[in-house]
C-alpha cells in the first residue's frame, strides 16, 4: 500500500482538493483508496458530502488515548463509493494533541491505526491540517511520500520550506525519511505572470515537481457546494482532466520510482535548498508597478446602438 500525505502549512492553496480529487481520481482507475482526513476543519469530510457532526465516530477516536479513544480506522471509515472509503474528522479532533501531549509515542498513534489496517487498499491518502502540530506530525510519520501543493505565492513557497524542516527533524529524531514532490495548483494560464513563476519553479526544483498542473478551474470550487469529486460533478471540466493526469503520473511513478537515484534525504535538502534559493532571488527583485504585470484584452470594436 502506497502512503501519500497531502500537506503545506499554508491554507487556501488547493491541499484538500487536491486530496479529494487524487482520491478519486484513483478509485476511478480500479484502485482501492482510503482518504483519511486528518484536519479537524473536516473540510475533505465535508466535501464528500458527509455532515460531521452527523457522525457518532471519526478519527479522533482512533488517535485519542482517553475513553473514547482506541478504535481501528476500520470501525469508524465511512465508504463513498466504489474503490473509494473516508475515514471522517470533526472539530473535536483539535483536542487530540492535548491529550497526547505528554503521552510516550504520541508521534505513532495513526502510524499504529495504519499498520493495523485488515482491509487491503492500495493508497492511503492523508489530507493534513495547515499548521506544524502533532496531527500533522502522525500523518507525516504514517505516509512514505508527500505531495505539497503550491499556488503561485511567495508565501506557498515559504510553506513548502518550513515542511521541508520538518521532513529533516522526521528523519533526525524519528528516522523516518518521506519522499517529497511539489504540485503547481490554482494555476492561472490566462497571466504572464503565472506563465513566470511556473517556468522559474520547475526550472528550479525539476524532477521534485510534478508534471501535471492544475489549472485554475471555477468547476473545482463549485464542486464544494454538492459534496462531489470533479469527475463526479464534471467529467469534463479542465479540473477533472487536471486531476485524471496527476493520478496517471502517480500511478507510472509505482514502477518507474520518483527519483530515480536519489535517497529520500538527499532529495528533501535538495527541494529545501532550491527552495530557499528561489526565495531569495524573488526577495532580490527590484520592485516593480502593478501595471508591468496587467495584461489587458484588446477593446472591443464600438458598435452603433439599435442595429
Amino acid at each position: 500500500m502506497r502512503t501519500i500525505a497531502i500537506a503545506n502549512q499554508k491554507g487556501g492553496c488547493g491541499k484538500t482538493t487536491t486530496a479529494i480529487n487524487l482520491s478519486a481520481s484513483l478509485s476511478l482507475k480500479g484502485k482501492r483508496v482510503l482518504l483519511v482526513d486528518c484536519d479537524p476543519q473536516a473540510h475533505a469530510t465535508m466535501g464528500l458530502n458527509v455532515d460531521p457532526a452527523g457522525l457518532e465516530r471519526n478519527l479522533y477516536n482512533v488517535l485519542s488515548p482517553g475513553e473514547r479513544g482506541g478504535l481501528s480506522l476500520q470501525e469508524v471509515l465511512v465508504p463513498i463509493k466504489d474503490h473509494l472509503d473516508l475515514v471522517p474528522s470533526s472539530v473535536i479532533l483539535s483536542a487530540v494533541e492535548q491529550e497526547l501531549s505528554r503521552r510516550e509515542g504520541r508521534e505513532n498513534r495513526l502510524l499504529e491505526a495504519v499498520s493495523a489496517l485488515r482491509k487491503p487498499y492500495d493508497y492511503l491518502i492523508v489530507d493534513c491540517p495547515p499548521s506544524i502540530g502533532l496531527l500533522c506530525i502522525n500523518a507525516l510519520r504514517a505516509c512514505a511520500e508527500v505531495i505539497i501543493p503550491i499556488e503561485m505565492s511567495l508565501f506557498s513557497l515559504r510553506g513548502v520550506a518550513k515542511l521541508m524542516e520538518i521532513f529533516l527533524l522526521l528523519k533526525d529524531h524519528l528516522d523516518h525519511e518521506v519522499r517529497p514532490r511539489a504540485l503547481i495548483t490554482m494555476y492561472d494560464f490566462r497571466t504572464r505572470y503565472a506563465q513566470r513563476v511556473l517556468e522559474k519553479v520547475k526550472e528550479k526544483f525539476g524532477a521534485n515537481v510534478f508534471e501535471s498542473v492544475i489549472r485554475y478551474n471555477i468547476r473545482l470550487r463549485e464542486t464544494v457546494d454538492y459534496g462531489l469529486p470533479i469527475g463526479d460533478y464534471d467529467r469534463h471540466s479542465i479540473g477533472c482532466k487536471d486531476y485524471a493526469n496527476l493520478a496517471e503520473e502517480v500511478l507510472r511513478a509505482e514502477t518507474a520510482g520518483a527519483y530515480p537515484g536519489e535517497s529520500d534525504l538527499d532529495n528533501i535538502e535538495d527541494m529545501l535548498f532550491r527552495t530557499q534559493q528561489y526565495m531569495e532571488s524573488v526577495a532580490l527583485q527590484p520592485r516593480r508597478s502593478c501595471s508591468a504585470d496587467v495584461e489587458t484584452a484588446p477593446r472591443p470594436p464600438d458598435f452603433p446602438l439599435g442595429k
